[in-house]
């Protein structure tokens, strides 16, 4: 006689795990989730699919190519381009902005690349007065960055600043002698081979290829590709990339194909911060985030010593919380990787 089955049973095999992302992903958009995900266990892609719409005037759907604006994660590749040009000796870290700027202000001239990266300068959190698309030259911005009153003497205390991060972008354009995007084109993306990659208001992507932002706050047609790139935004937002293109990143920048070895310990240890997720012991994680603006947004979490992540774009963030999607989906990767 066989015995029976419990149908409350869950199913631990690698297929039950599937099943189990698949049905948290159904249940999100269920619940207003629109856009792409991508999860990645052990090198195996386990999801990879768009929901929703990207266009809905055109009735276009969300797919694994579509491009989002990733907002600021682009601040991840600013980083990235400060730690090239210090692996190649053309700056350091440690630099003073002194020795980088023969005008600045006596208070920010002690002002250090690492203190810029880990937004302990001091410098406010914006310099714009009328949002991201302000008319702004990067002239304009170095000057209004520069007549900030500093929050703190710098090193001394920690605020998050999108200002800090367009002036790293200036001093790649300064020290590199190439505009900055042309810089994290030549020397990052297509390091990387991410050919879906830019920054809005870029010509790279037709109708159908980049979501529109559905939100109650508007720009335009919420559509990255017509929106302005100034020096508003230049450095601390404004990345547009899909969710395999963002997984060609982070797992480029953790093979050496953008960053030496060195290099890229340094940048793990004196720019990044790991994410607890669960007990001591599991690997470690890293989150990557870009706000939701226009109902546009991205998110990551990384887990590279297991080669497993999870990566979200949306295009109705308002709607649906995806951080916490994408740590639901984190947890959900570590445990597997502990069985």
């Amino acid at each position: 006689m066989s015995s029976s089955v419990d149908s409350g049973a869950v199913d631990e095999s690698p297929r039950g795990f599937v099943q189990r992302i698949r049905a948290m992903a159904d249940d999100a958009a269920s619940d207003g989730f629109s856009g792409s995900i991508l999860v990645t266990l052990e090198g195996e892609r386990t999801l990879l699919s768009g929901y929703g719409l990207a266009n809905r005037d055109l009735e276009l759907p969300n797919t694994e190519r579509t491009a989002f604006d990733f907002g600021s994660v682009m601040k991840d590749l600013t980083a990235a381009a400060i730690f090239k040009l210090e692996e190649r000796g053309q700056l350091a870290r440690g630099d003073a902005l002194r020795t980088i700027y023969s005008d600045i202000p006596t208070d920010k001239a002690v002002i250090t690349l690492q203190q810029l990266l880990q937004h302990r300068a001091g410098l406010r959190e914006f310099h714009d007065r009328d949002g991201d698309f302000e008319p702004m030259t990067r002239t304009e911005a170095r000057q209004r960055i520069f007549d900030q009153d500093l929050l703190f003497a710098p090193g001394a205390g920690e605020a998050y600043s999108n200002s800090g991060f367009s002036l790293l972008a200036d001093i790649v354009q300064t020290v590199s002698g190439r505009p900055f995007t042309e810089y994290v084109r030549e020397e990052l993306l297509a390091a990387a081979m991410m050919e879906q990659s830019g920054f809005v208001g870029d010509s790279l992507w037709q109708p159908g290829d980049i979501a529109i932002g559905y939100d109650a706050e508007r720009f335009g047609d919420n559509n990255p590709a017509t929106w302005p790139y100034t020096w508003a935004l230049i450095g601390n937002g404004g990345f547009v990339t899909t969710v395999v293109d963002m997984e060609k990143w982070l797992v480029s920048m953790r093979s050496g194909d953008i960053l030496a070895a060195s290099a890229r310990n340094a940048y793990v240890d004196d720019y990044q911060s790991p994410l607890s997720l669960q007990e001591d012991g599991a690997p470690e994680a890293f989150f990557y985030a870009g706000a939701g603006d226009f109902g546009l947004g991205g998110t990551a979490i990384d887990i590279p010593e297991r080669n497993s992540r999870v990566i979200i774009g949306s295009n109705a963030h308002g709607a649906f919380d995806i951080e916490k999607l994408a740590e639901e989906i984190g947890q959900a990767l570590l445990v597997e990787l502990s069985r």
